[in-house]
């Protein structure tokens, strides 16, 4: 997109140049040529015409055109079709022009002016959609007869009509070159382009960042080390990292170490040079995600007197509103607003106040007004929960000259439709989205919302550490999701060393779920044989029913003693340690007493966060005892991070806190702590997030991953004495 605009740029520039270009390129070349020198008549008469141009351009070109009639061979005449030339464009007569231009191409293709006409019909050419024939008049130009401004434009020109990335920038190189040399000994840029060196780099860098990797790696071996070169070796080593490709990244970098950077590189040698430490970190084993007890051990980053501008882009308007009100608040909470009405600025219209100033002490404890200036000021926009109101938002924050970061969108579209305008704008964007996808190729996008992935990680732990667990099946729905967290938990047992040995899918409206249960312990595709044993065993049960205690056991016993007739166990076969259930508590109310009454017993049950509700016991009694289950947030933890949280909101705003508060709460404080830290600029900003190991969480403990996203470990809850209680504590 920016290329395109660029070049759209150029060309429109081509044609108000060209005038300008004339005047430069001819009127100062009359030393004669030929061959020979000319006469003194000839001199009088070409200065003669020079002269009543200047006042009389219609005299002039009559002047000329007898000169030129009258000494066709005259080593000025080149000169006099020249001035003809500029004399037609200064009346916006193009074709006149382009008529005397061939006319010096075709009778006279050796004198200077030759190789200038060249330049300037290849350009009148191209505005023209003719390529072919604006190619064709380039190929024959002599660059040595060119000074630097002739040489710039007629650079600029070859990279507009490469169709191949790699030669339009070798051309855009060579452009480069000739400002260089130009502004050499002269203090003033180019009259005749209007634009300097810091421009022209600008364009190189939009044609490096958007070629292919294939392109960019001709660019690397074609430039051998020169600019733009290491843009391009970086580059490469930035989309490796995207990709998880560290040796990769390594070694692009590697290329890039020492060479010379266009001036405004050095924020992209940093953030790569900062992706491979964090790769580095990752690789060996360094980051580990902390618990919950190790966090709360070591030093709390500091938040007082985070001072700078940040805005926010929720949906405050339409039907997710609620949602973006308590994420609203929860940043509110972390900016330490006692009054949020008086002292925000709500889509671009101050509501009242100078700016976020923090109004309570550290203890939260009364309501005077701090006494030192600066503090925190939010700007706040709504994105009525569509991508283009959320993307106009960002368009209109990043336009703030002094803003350092975005908190938000919420919604997985608007978080899409957002990312990529933050990014390529440079503005740190920390989207509440659980979508994974959101900041991945992107060096300015973040994503905070604990994962589904994070969840699963968290439960697998602990089934593999505390429960000893090696052997896994899943119940699922059969959509989206369940099919999602099915995959997802399926690769993250395979990881830790697990086996899936059991799988089976239900309807997402189902209330029956005997066949997927029978499914999974063995009851599918049974013989003919083992389905006349199973019903032996059966009968031998329900009489066993009418029997004394005693009495009904040992007819138990015999009857799951018969084995198939192979001598292989019948069904039920509960040969896996733990059952992963991805759904919502209301269903796992139903499913928990069919587990049982198809006797899957001694099993334990992981969830992820849909059942953390108080019905899951209140309903699931005895049947859901031991369950695990991932929770995003926990109102109840004795954690200091998590109950200062809970505490603010609660006295706040009068209401109990949630996960969309804790998320936004969380958001905000992770801007703050850069902030705090020094940061003073959105880079600053962006590198101290990625930065980010063992942050004490009210949504649970964060480290940014390198890609952007937040690795959280979640809450863990399980359900015993009849009530949910923390495994972390």
């Amino acid at each position: 997109m920016i290329v395109g605009k660029q070049r759209q740029l150029r060309a429109a520039g081509h044609q108000r140049v060209l005038c300008a270009f004339v005047t430069l390129a001819f009127a100062v070349s009359c030393a004669g040529g030929l061959g020979r020198e000319a006469t003194d008549a000839e001199h009088r008469a070409f200065d003669a015409a020079a002269r009543a141009a200047r006042t009389q351009p219609e005299e002039g070109v009559r002047l000329f055109t007898e000169f030129l009639n009258a000494n066709p061979k005259s080593a000025l005449a080149d000169d006099a079709a020249a001035q003809l030339a500029e004399l037609a464009l200064q009346g916006a007569d193009e074709e006149r022009a382009k008529h005397w231009l061939y006319l010096i191409v075709r009778e006279y293709p050796n004198e200077e002016n030759a190789d200038r006409a060249r330049v300037l019909l290849a350009g009148m050419e191209a505005r023209a959609d003719r390529p072919r024939d604006a190619r064709r008049l380039l190929a024959k130009v002599r660059f040595a007869r060119l000074n630097p401004a002739e040489r710039r434009l007629a650079y600029r020109l070859f990279a507009d009509l490469s169709d191949d990335a790699v030669d339009r920038l070798s051309w855009q190189v060579r452009e480069r070159a000739a400002v260089i040399e130009e502004l050499k000994d002269a203090d003033y840029e180019s009259p005749v382009l209007g634009g300097g060196l810091e421009d022209l780099e600008r364009e190189i860098a939009a044609s490096v960042d958007a070629m292919t990797d294939e392109d960019l790696e001709r660019t690397g071996r074609l430039l051998r080390g020169e600019v733009p070169s290491g843009r391009a070796w970086l580059l490469l080593a930035r989309r490796a990292l995207q990709r998880g490709e560290f040796d990769e990244a390594n070694d692009w970098f590697r290329k890039a170490d020492g060479l010379e950077f266009l001036r405004d590189d050095q924020g992209l040698f940093d953030e790569v040079a900062l992706a491979v430490e964090l790769r580095e970190r990752i690789v060996d084993g360094s980051e580990r995600l902390p618990s919950f007890r190790e966090v709360a051990k070591s030093i709390q980053p500091a938040f007082d007197h985070a001072t700078g501008v940040v805005g926010v882009v929720l949906p405050l308007s339409g039907r997710f509103a609620p949602y973006g009100e308590r994420s609203l608040q929860g940043i509110l909470a972390a900016a330490r607003i006692f009054d949020p009405a008086s002292a925000i600025e709500v889509a671009g219209v101050d509501a009242g106040g100078e700016g976020l100033q923090s109004e309570w002490d550290e203890d939260f404890g009364d309501d005077e007004t701090r006494d030192e200036p600066g503090g925190l000021r939010l700007l706040i926009r709504d994105s009525e929960g569509t991508p283009e109101a959320a993307a106009l938002a960002i368009e209109s924050l990043a336009a703030e000259e002094d803003l350092v970061a975005i908190i938000g969108p919420l919604l997985g579209d608007t978080a899409e439709a957002a990312a990529p305008i933050a990014d390529e704008l440079g503005i740190p964007l920390i989207a509440l989205t659980s979508r994974e996808e959101v900041p991945r190729n992107r060096s300015y996008v973040f994503r905070v919302r604990t994962s589904p992935r994070d969840e699963i990680r968290a439960l697998i732990d602990h089934a593999s550490n505390e429960l000893g667990a090696e052997r896994y099946a899943i119940l699922y729905p059969r959509d989206n999701y369940g099919r999602g967290m099915r995959d997802h938990f399926w690769e993250a047992v395979s990881h830790a060393g697990g086996t899936v040995v059991a799988s089976s899918g239900y309807d997402v409206d189902a209330t029956d779920f005997a066949e997927p249960i029978r499914d999974m312990i063995g009851f599918a595709l049974l013989t003919r044989a083992e389905k006349a044993a199973i019903e032996k065993r059966q009968k031998l049960i329900r009489r066993a029913r009418r029997l004394e205690p005693e009495d009904a056991r040992m007819v138990r016993e015999i009857a799951y003693s018969i084995a198939g007739p192979e001598g292989d166990p019948l069904p039920p076969q509960v040969d896996f340690d733990v059952l992963f259930i991805p759904d919502g508590h209301d269903k796992i109310v139903l499913i928990a007493p069919q587990l049982t009454f198809h006797e899957v017993e001694g099993v334990g049950l992981l969830g992820p966060s849909g059942w953390n509700h108080p019905e899951l016991v209140s309903i699931g009694r005895g049947h859901v005892r031991g369950a695990v289950v991932s929770a995003l947030f926990h109102q109840e933890s004795e954690f200091s991070f998590v109950s200062n949280f809970v505490d603010r909101y609660e006295d706040t705003f009068d209401e109990a806190a949630d996960v969309f508060a804790a998320h936004g709460y969380d958001a905000a404080r992770l801007v703050m702590a850069q902030l705090v830290a020094g940061a003073e600029t959105r880079e600053g900003v962006r590198n101290g997030i990625l930065r980010t190991q063992a942050f004490p969480g009210a949504s649970g403990v964060i480290n940014i991953s390198p890609d952007g996203n937040a690795r959280k470990r979640p809450f863990l809850l399980k359900v015993r004495g009849g009530r949910l209680i923390s495994l972390d504590e």
